[in-house]
């Protein structure tokens, strides 16, 4: 049984970054919204938010509206929140494009909205599911490349990876972040296998 009651997408609002890199997180939690036909409403407390019933309990979809840096100012108003009631979803430019992880807990790996999350929590103790979407090419910023958009050719592998991102969430809510670690870690592109994930912060 999964402790999960809240999933945090990581992103910048607004038209500016749509379909931007770095908004994997957001576009994740999108997809499951439709998937159930799930209402995105605005609290008023720069937080978009969706509840979903789901595997026997209630889940809060939450996408900030603080921007990348800031993305923990965002969790603070949910008081029922806890590390471990948490999974963070999240680009990763030291993923491979396509390559998905899971992990219960970690190191932020340089991303600053993890960062602004785990010191909002005081701990880095929660679960996160990182989106591969590098690695930046060489002689450019990764801070530009992933405020950039897939191109024409990465866009299909990048969808899938997404997709395939909503199925883990989905089965980490239902059946815990060690199994969706199992079935998602190997996973690249398309579904096909591409041999055991790392274990990189």
């Amino acid at each position: 049984m999964s402790d999960i009651s809240f999933l945090c997408g990581l992103g910048n609002p607004g038209g500016k970054y749509r379909d931007t890199r770095h908004n994997l997180g957001f576009e994740t939690l999108d997809l499951i919204a439709r998937r159930y036909g799930l209402k995105w409403e605005k609290t008023g407390r720069k937080v978009s938010q969706a509840l979903w019933d789901h595997c026997g309990r209630t889940i809060t979809l939450i996408k900030p509206g603080t921007y990348m840096n800031l993305s923990g100012d965002a969790l603070g108003w949910y008081r029922a929140l806890s590390p471990g009631s948490l999974l963070v979803i999240c680009d990763d430019i030291n993923l491979p494009l396509g390559r998905l992880r899971i992990r219960e807990r970690g190191g932020n790996g340089g991303h600053k909205g993890l960062e602004s999350i785990s010191g909002r929590l005081g701990t880095s103790d929660y679960a996160r599911l990182r989106l591969g979407c590098g690695p930046a090419p060489e002689g450019r910023e990764w801070s530009d490349y992933v405020l950039g958009r897939f191109t024409t050719e990465e866009k299909a592998e990048a969808g899938e990876m997404v997709r395939l991102a909503a199925d883990a969430a989905e089965l980490a809510v239902c059946r815990g972040v060690l199994e969706a670690q199992e079935r998602f870690n190997s996973r690249k592109g398309a579904g096909g296998a591409a041999g055991a994930a790392g274990d990189e912060a």
